[in-house]
């Protein structure tokens, strides 16, 4: 039996003290907590595997040995594996905790700080009752967001389960976006996302150490429409990523591949624009795309406030006859423009510009941007 000298601690989950068969503790600057009973209470799964509990039987039955786990469940949030006596803890931010799980007289312990870990928990220690108050989002389905509203409030997101729908873009960063700019977060399998709002970073570090997003190419696959369900995450150098809980590809004519690109990123005046759109089949059957006129795509170019700079079919005239073509699976095909920046007396302000890509009403590329700067 584990005895230690301790004191014991009230606790308060979102301002409600919770009773304790087993009282939480304090020994010397860890406060330490019954890790069934407090996260129960915050609404995850507790499971407990006793197997290899005792070494000298598991022996002599020629089992191997290992240690009793907890395994910590919460919808769309990834299991949390820890065992008793070690640190290291798959499926939490950062693999290892504060201090290892302990038993006392028949309960298991973790240290309060995991609660922050896992869930983003604010803890608040009243040293002269002697209290913990654990203020802790609910657990609850995540909430579908823009990449905007993530890079520009980071804290705001911290720890919160998201849903985020765009175009898987691989390990091709953004240089002016600010979720991209700095690299990668945590690995160089790191790969981004792309929304009409920016680019984030996703960790690479999935259920399965290793593998791709639905078995996604790296460069074959560009432009392929996915549904990521993540955790947000803070980088080291403080750019927030998405740390992957369930990754889906979307189906139907809107989960066409239309992967929009550009030869650069930066123009001044008098250079040229070469833009690209890529159309890709990605399913297992035929698609047919519908056209209400001899137009078959078009490129848009807008400033910061959306105002349009240029369009590619302003002054164009099309036959008005329907037209389709069929996309077969696996087939793709290009379109392509250019545009030369105006510069002299119809030179645009320098700033950042929206590309837009459009094939028909039910398929679009989701927008670049691009930098206009002053001439040297």
């Amino acid at each position: 039996m584990y005895q230690v000298s301790v004191l014991a601690v009230i606790l308060f989950v979102n301002g409600v003290q919770i009773p304790l068969s087993s009282p939480a503790i304090l020994e010397g600057q860890v406060t330490w907590v019954p890790v069934r009973a407090v996260f129960q209470e915050l609404g995850w799964e507790v499971k407990w595997e006793a197997r290899g509990e005792a070494p000298f039987l598991a022996w002599k039955a020629g089992w191997e040995y290992t240690a009793p786990t907890l395994t910590l469940s919460a919808p769309g949030r990834l299991d949390i594996v820890l065992r008793v006596g070690e640190r290291r803890a798959p499926g939490l931010e950062g693999g290892r905790l504060p201090a290892a799980p302990r038993r006392i007289n028949n309960t298991i312990y973790v240290p309060a700080q995991l609660l922050r870990l896992a869930s983003g928990a604010q803890l608040e220690w009243d040293n002269e009752e002697k209290a913990l108050y654990i203020n802790a989002p609910p657990v609850n389905e995540p909430v579908p967001v823009k990449i905007e509203q993530i890079t520009n409030n980071p804290p705001d997101w911290v720890n919160n389960l998201v849903v985020v729908t765009g175009e898987y873009t691989g390990w091709s960063p953004s240089p002016l976006d600010p979720a991209t700019s700095h690299g990668v977060p945590v690995t160089r399998s790191d790969w981004t996302i792309h929304d009409d709002t920016g680019s984030i970073y996703c960790s690479a570090r999935q259920p399965h150490e290793g593998s791709l997003p639905i078995s996604l190419r790296p460069y074959e696959d560009l432009g392929r429409r996915i549904q990521v369900t993540g955790v947000v995450r803070l980088a080291q150098r403080g750019f927030p990523y998405l740390e992957p809980v369930e990754i889906t590809a979307i189906t139907g004519l809107p989960g066409l591949t239309c992967y929009l690109s550009t030869d650069r990123g930066r123009y001044q005046p008098g250079q040229t624009v070469v833009m690209k759109m890529t159309v890709a089949n990605s399913f297992n059957e035929p698609v047919t795309l519908q056209f209400t006129s001899g137009q078959t795509y078009d490129f848009i170019i807008r400033d910061g406030t959306g105002l349009k700079a240029w369009q590619w079919s302003d002054g164009k005239v099309f036959t008005m006859a329907l037209q389709q073509r069929e996309l077969a699976a696996g087939e793709s095909y290009e379109v392509s423009t250019r545009w030369t920046v105006p510069e002299g007396e119809t030179k645009l302000p320098p700033g950042l510009y929206r590309i837009q890509g459009i094939i028909n009403q039910d398929v679009s590329a989701y927008r670049r941007t691009i930098a206009i700067t002053a001439s040297d």
